[in-house]
């Protein structure tokens, strides 16, 4: 029986971009899979989008937060909800080719993978940047672990570009931080390797990941820096069992080097 995969997109004023992200999952190759849109309270037409498409496809399922809760909350409503044997993550600015998930599940099955990644297209108005590696292969924990925390890396902290098995992260009740407004991906993949062994990362491009200037990623505000400091120290925590926590460590305060420099320009 094939794998069933949980994909997970959280909605917030997502009106612009939220069909084509949802078409093309509803696309996919692969058949077996839940698409969980979870809905964190938009004040548009967000969560009437989600409902449409979950009227028209019976593999996707409508949530509805309560109230706004941010990114990190309306992603562990997923998880909350999901039913799979792997989980995805999506943005809903984003897009994804027909094979996606096809290759993932491939990746996991095939080379018993804990973790799998992607390579992807970084979509920016009229430019195209192909961002891979040149050769498909195993990753130790470690070469994962610097490839999250050094910046530019080649997989980074990124979640959409990875496939993450429901067993690990129910057996260790992994959840993302909610009092982080930014860098909860990175803290949640580093906490994911920490408790993985098996890492694969296949350089085939399946993820469309569009940038633009209204990313959370892309504004450091007096919000964001603390958030990202908060978030490098509890990265740190969690690297304190790594063999490679000396270097790890290393990478950590160059990263707050560099936050701290940004900022004081941005000043």
């Amino acid at each position: 029986m094939q794998p069933l995969v949980t994909i997970i997109e959280p909605v917030y004023k997502a009106v612009d971009y939220l069909d084509r992200c949802v078409a093309s999952l509803c696309r996919q190759t692969y058949e077996n899979m839940e698409i969980l849109l979870v809905d964190d309270a938009s004040p548009d037409e967000s969560g009437t989008y989600a409902d449409f498409w979950a009227s028209a496809d019976g593999r996707v399922r409508a949530l509805h937060q309560p109230k706004n809760q941010g990114v990190s909350a309306a992603r562990n409503r997923g998880l909350d909800e999901a039913n799979g044997d792997y989980v995805c993550f999506v943005d809903s600015d984003d897009w994804c080719e027909p094979d996606y998930i096809s290759h993932f599940v491939t990746n996991m099955t095939e080379q018993k993978a804990d973790l799998a990644c992607c390579g992807y297209f970084a979509d920016g108005g009229l430019i195209k940047a192909t961002v891979n590696k040149p050769l498909s292969r195993h990753l130790t924990q470690g070469e994962m672990l610097q490839d999250i925390i050094k910046p530019g890396g080649d997989i980074r902290g990124f979640l959409w570009n990875k496939c993450y098995s429901m067993t690990i992260i129910r057996e260790r009740q992994l959840r993302f931080d909610t009092e982080l407004s930014v860098m909860e991906d990175q803290l949640f993949n580093v906490t994911y390797i920490r408790d993985a062994n098996v890492f694969w990362y296949d350089a085939y491009q399946t993820y469309h990941y569009v940038t633009h200037g209204t990313s959370a990623s892309h504004n450091l505000s007096a919000k964001t820096f603390a958030s990202e400091m908060a978030a490098l120290d509890k990265i740190s925590d969690v690297i304190q069992e790594s063999d490679l926590r000396l270097s790890l460590q290393k990478l950590l305060a160059s990263n707050r080097t560099s936050l701290n420099d940004a900022f004081k320009n941005k000043e």
